[in-house]
């Protein structure tokens, strides 16, 4: 595909060929004009030779006159070819921009979680003594993945060391990155006695007894329900009794 230079200098090369065939047609129509008005005064002699010469000048206008609809057809070509490659052009600066700009947005909505998470577990940790009961993801290959029983929160995702994302139950060496698990993936909660679990916008979602859940939205946790983070599946089962901490 020609390049945004190449149709300027092919445009700038119309545009100097209309202006070219113009200048014939209008020195052709002037030659013509005049020599059709001296015409039919002139003696038999010169007649002939005047109109031979008005028969060419005429065939030529003709052509410089096709040439010029032929030239003009190609500038309006070159020049809508020309407007939408700069349309296209700014559209890709106003993608980048936006892609930017998303960036930011999703920089600054992961720490703003981060920070809520920090500050709701410090909060629970004031509000009193709570047995938090011993639970478990059991994987289909029967390996299980214990939930903490020193909090009432727990982050679900896989480990970014380079972004310092270290969750609570890292899906990582179970296959979590291959299997479509996100950094921060879900929240497991235990609250007012019973369990909740919320996906945090996922790429490939939460999935509670294979439905699937709302961003954002809290969702009941029951004792072996079966829960699938992207394509990562696991029984959430109670495993021991928990111990008394501050919340």
């Amino acid at each position: 595909m020609a390049t945004r230079a190449a149709l300027e200098q092919e445009l700038a090369a119309n545009r100097s060929q209309i202006a070219g065939i113009e200048a014939e047609i209008k020195a052709l129509r002037g030659y013509i004009a005049s020599n059709e008005h001296v015409l039919q005064g002139q003696p038999e002699s010169l007649r002939a030779i005047t109109q031979e010469g008005l028969t060419k000048a005429r065939a030529n206008l003709a052509r410089q006159e096709a040439e010029l609809q032929i030239a003009q057809q190609a500038m309006s070509v070159t020049q809508r070819v020309l407007a939408k490659m700069i349309e296209v052009e700014r559209k890709q600066a106003e993608v980048r921009k936006l892609e930017q700009d998303y960036d930011t947005i999703t920089n600054l909505l992961e720490k703003a979680r981060s920070d809520l998470f920090t500050l709701e577990n410090e909060l629970n940790t004031l509000t009193g003594p709570v047995t938090i009961p011993a639970y478990q993801l059991v994987l289909p290959d029967a390996s299980a993945v214990a939930l903490p029983t020193d909090r009432s929160e727990f982050l679900v995702g896989c480990t970014d060391q380079a972004d310092r994302i270290f969750p609570d139950v890292d899906l990582t060496p179970y296959g979590g990155k291959t299997g479509g698990v996100s950094r921060r993936h879900a929240i497991i909660r235990y609250v007012n006695g019973g369990w909740t679990i919320m996906d945090l916008g996922s790429a490939n979602g939460t999935f509670v007894n294979e439905m699937p859940i709302a961003p954002n939205v809290p969702i009941a946790l029951q004792d072996r329900s079966r829960v699938r983070f992207g394509a990562i599946s696991a029984m959430f089962t109670s495993a021991s009794p928990g111990k008394t901490v501050r919340l």
